[in-house]
């Protein structure tokens, strides 16, 4: 009866050990890689959160924001007030570009500031056309930073996928190293 206690605990404690150990190398592979796996599971989260966000405002998001701003007025004060709401819509839709940028570490405050001041130019003048314009080039820039985050996902998933493949490989490769002795000693008994 101890015997079988005792051989338990070392099956157990070779188990976590080996476990252990091919967690020590994946970490150390993927450091020396210049990889981060925390960082990228934290990013494949964040990612599929933006992407959930670009899809649902360009299946219908954007649609509601222009139904609620209503028909565009044909009087200036009334027109200016228009294009001042549809250009602060227009800027809310590009921050979610501007997310998609800061995730790939190509976010440019020149840019987004000179695309701001280009409609504020446009609120200035009550041009709805030049808005509708860039509200079409907006659309266009989330569907692209959808695609390109939902490729940066799949290489971040295959990468994860291949770590814990490479894990279970280790895994067993170490636990048959170190319990080599009981399998070469219980073949020497026969």
């Amino acid at each position: 009866m101890i015997f079988l206690v005792k051989r338990e605990v070392f099956v157990l404690f070779r188990i976590v050990a080996s476990c252990a150990t091919a967690i020590a190398l994946i970490f150390f592979i993927s450091s020396l890689s210049g990889e981060d796996l925390l960082k990228n599971n934290t990013e494949i989260k964040n990612s599929e959160l933006l992407i959930q966000q670009i899809n649902a405002e360009l299946e219908g998001g954007i649609a509601q924001r222009l139904a609620k701003l209503g028909e565009v007025p044909e009087k200036n004060p009334f027109r200016k007030f228009y294009a001042i709401e549809l250009a602060k819509e227009i800027h809310d839709l590009s921050g979610l570009t501007e997310k998609q940028r800061m995730l790939f570490d190509a976010y440019n405050v020149r840019s987004f500031e000179t695309q701001l001041k280009r409609m504020m130019g446009y609120t200035e003048n009550s041009d709805v056309k030049s808005l509708m314009d860039e509200l079409e080039v907006v659309k266009r820039e989330l569907k692209n930073s959808a695609n390109l985050i939902e490729k940066k996902r799949q290489k971040l998933v295959r990468q994860r996928t291949a770590y814990i493949v490479l894990f279970i490989v280790f895994w067993i490769m170490i636990y048959l190293y170190y319990s080599r002795g009981i399998i070469f000693k219980k073949s020497d008994q026969d």
